[in-house]
């Protein structure tokens, strides 16, 4: 049964009147009794009964009563649901990243957005690369900042800025001043390692491997600004990427680049069903100026 027909029903048994129920859905009177007719030859019985000059529904027409009730309260109240969240519910901008670039050139990036996000809620959620392809996937972020191994990029992502890793060195050491870092020098030292769980310490781990070397960290750690701070409290050095190597410079340590270094790079991945997608182009050009300015200082 049509929707149309549904009310159509429901205002003649309230009124009894054709006319007067043909009036409140803007019907003509003719056009209101031939949906009658039409919809009494479909059901194969009379929904109204003519009693003097009014109409009640007949004894089969009252067996509709209950359900048609029940279908046209559900359907006002989605109507009404839908109004409330066109005009009430603000709009949001949700965006999984790794930590290192929460923490780096996420904030710029969208700061040079203000203006196009003014009446939006921004929510950024960190989490490891794996965890955020997931959430991109099943659409519960609009975009993803993730980091990702080799040089070419995968058909969901768009590369936002190339990166390396960087060995993180307390300041005033004589590594500091090197121009790079090697692996065999790496490996001579104590250092501080993200976890293997993560592409950068499963990256530090495998470039260490395929040198001869054991994987064998002073310090094992799950976040980019808890390995600075084992550098500051003399533990050895550490492997961070370009990202992680922002963040140490700022603390006033060194951060000379890894010379035989895998290529990796920040890429940005867009839900593809996300009403956010018309931010996509800004949010890729914005984050790569971000980093941009972040290298020069």
């Amino acid at each position: 049964m049509k929707l149309r027909e549904m009310r159509l029903i429901w205002e003649v048994h309230r009124t009894g009147s054709v006319t007067a129920a043909a009036d409140v859905l803007a019907m003509t009177q003719p056009a209101a009794s031939l949906m009658l007719r039409q919809l009494d030859a479909r059901l194969g019985f009379q929904v109204f009964d003519r009693d003097r000059r009014r109409l009640s529904l007949s004894a089969k027409g009252r067996g509709l009563l209950p359900d048609l009730a029940t279908a046209l309260a559900a359907l006002d109240g989605l109507s009404r649901a839908a109004q409330a969240l066109r005009t009430e519910a603000p709009r949001r901008l949700l965006i999984g990243t790794v930590a290192s670039a929460a923490g780096t050139v996420l904030p710029r990036a969208l700061g040079r957005m203000r203006a196009a996000l003014r009446d939006t809620t921004v929510t950024v959620r960190t989490a490891m690369s794996l965890e955020i392809e997931r959430m991109v996937a099943e659409g519960s972020v609009d975009f993803g900042l993730v980091v990702r191994a080799g040089e070419e990029v995968a058909a969901d992502g768009v590369r936002v800025a190339p990166l390396h890793l960087h060995c993180i060195v307390p300041e005033g050491s004589a590594l500091a001043r090197r121009r790079t870092v090697s692996t065999s020098l790496l490996a001579s030292r104590p250092y501080v390692s993200l976890s293997r769980q993560f592409t950068i310490g499963a990256m530090v781990a495998r470039m260490l491997e395929d040198g001869g070397h054991r994987y064998a960290p002073a310090v094992e750690v799950m976040h980019y600004s808890s390995a600075c701070a084992f550098v500051e409290q003399g533990w050895g050095v550490a492997v961070l990427d370009t990202l992680g190597a922002l963040h140490a410079r700022r603390l006033g340590l060194g951060a000379p680049p890894i010379a035989d270094s895998p290529a990796l790079g920040l890429d940005l991945l867009c839900s593809p069903h996300s009403s956010a997608m018309v931010h996509a182009a800004a949010l890729s050009r914005h984050l790569g100026a971000a980093f941009e300015a972040a290298q020069r200082g």
